[in-house]
């Protein structure tokens, strides 16, 4: 999990957002942080993970040393793509690898300066054999279109390197408290009695994340949006081109609001606005239960699991959960909003090569999620927990998997629209007048950015 937010990989850990914060995570060798010429045995990779997440990393790359004589250099970089950035502008070295740009400007302007090498050229004739295995939603832009930026597709050509995958908007249960059929439609969600199954109330929510508060709701009209009014609209809206006061906007914040509404939410808007996303599922499990459901992504388990040590809760047995249901627009069903890591090729050389070629198997990545807390990026994976292995069913029928849109949002922006979800569930009336609002920020923030 590199970020607490979607575009940096996992909502999970909170990272120290705008500080440089560098730790040397795996020694040995020169310890430099660029290329150091076309070098045959050694590789400088950076990364923003730490903990388990870094552990994960050194187990999939152990058979990789061992087998190729090749030594990696991991630095644990926060802020790789600040300092990438001016490494390309005062034209220092580079690390061979590290994560492409997210902002979609960024990821155009590093392909036409050449700092990005194309995965076709990192994998040479296994890129084939990449795109088959991979899921579709990662590699393949929209409509079949020549450019995609938010997965790193950029005429035609692939920058990015997908090697791992998380799944958002799924509705998740305590499956000894809600023992009924997962509803095919958000109408036939709504239309569940909670008190058929002993619950207070049909959801639990949690938006409270300190100065980054607002995004769990964020999440929640993402995937009401994109389903509900289609992938251009969406992606119209991340760009700044669909205004926020438009119907289809308009709709999302309208839908969202039954879920957060007094009726629905547990603890009304007061217990939303200041639960922890990692605390909102903890009604799940009391008794009586608080909620029926929690709308989250597959990270979520693990805080089900240290919240109720006593309880020893199992994936599958105690908990589970539904993809998130049809928002009554079948064309749109495909959509899934979800986030991935992935690996860019900033040194053209024979060991950044290797290493690229490898974390593209289907050997490499089962590793990182035999570790657990991940979905990989090929298809053909096996998964023990029956949590994950559902998420790849959901994974596997994406036809486009979306980014969440607060992510690629210029930072007043996000700030503004985040904000605007806490304000309206607070008090739903101001909805027009937060919309309105939102406009402006939208035409000042994008013309700025």
């Amino acid at each position: 999990m590199a970020e607490v937010l979607a575009r940096r990989s996992s909502r999970g850990v909170a990272l120290c957002l705008g500080a440089l914060f560098l730790i040397a995570a795996c020694g040995g060798g020169n310890g430099t942080s660029g290329g150091g010429g076309a070098s045959t045995t050694d590789v400088t990779v950076w990364t923003a993970w730490g903990g388990a997440e870094l552990k994960a990393f050194k187990d999939v790359l152990a058979p990789f040393e061992s087998k190729e004589g090749i030594k990696v250099h991991i630095t644990t970089n926060r802020d790789s793509t600040n300092q990438i950035a001016n490494g390309i502008a005062a034209g220092t070295d580079l690390p061979d690898i590290a994560p492409g740009p997210t902002d979609p400007v960024m990821v155009k302007s590093w392909v036409s300066k050449g700092a990005i090498k194309p995965v076709e050229t990192a994998l040479g004739d296994q890129f084939n054999a990449y795109i088959s295995n991979t899921y579709p939603a990662l590699t393949t832009a929209p409509g079949g279109a020549s450019d995609d930026p938010y997965i790193g597709v950029i005429g035609g050509k692939h920058y990015e390197l997908m090697i791992k995958t998380q799944v958002k908007g799924l509705i998740w249960y305590n499956k000894h408290v809600f023992t009924g059929t997962a509803p095919k439609t958000f109408d036939e969600l709504l239309a569940i009695n909670p008190s058929q199954y002993n619950a207070q109330k049909l959801f639990c929510a949690g938006f409270e994340s300190g100065a980054a508060s607002g995004w769990p709701a964020s999440d929640q009209i993402d995937n009401i949006i994109m389903r509900q009014s289609g992938e251009t609209v969406y992606l119209n809206w991340v760009q700044g081109k669909q205004k926020f006061s438009s119907p289809e906007i308009k709709l999302g914040y309208q839908t969202f609001l039954k879920e957060v509404s007094a009726a629905n939410v547990y603890g009304g808007a007061n217990t939303a606005l200041s639960t922890n996303f990692g605390k909102a599922g903890d009604p799940l499990f009391k008794t009586p239960a608080g909620c029926l459901f929690l709308e989250q992504a597959t990270f979520i388990p693990s805080f089900f699991q240290q919240d109720f040590p006593s309880q020893n809760l199992k994936a599958g047995t105690d908990f589970d959960f539904f993809a998130h249901p049809s928002m009554g627009n079948s064309q749109y069903d495909g959509n899934v909003n979800g986030f991935y890591d992935n690996f860019a090729m900033y040194n053209d050389t024979p060991a950044a090569r290797k290493l690229m070629a490898y974390m593209a198997t289907k050997d490499a990545q089962q590793i990182w999620v035999n570790d657990g807390g991940t979905l990989g990026a090929i298809k053909s994976l096996n998964y023990t927990d029956p949590v994950f292995k559902n998420a790849a069913s959901v994974a596997g029928s994406a036809k486009n998997l979306l980014v969440t849109a607060g992510d690629f949002m210029p930072s007043d922006m996000q700030k503004a629209f985040w904000q605007s979800l806490l304000n309206v569930t607070n008090n739903p009336g101001s909805l027009n007048a937060e919309l309105a609002h939102l406009d402006q920020v939208q035409a000042a923030a994008y013309q700025t950015s």
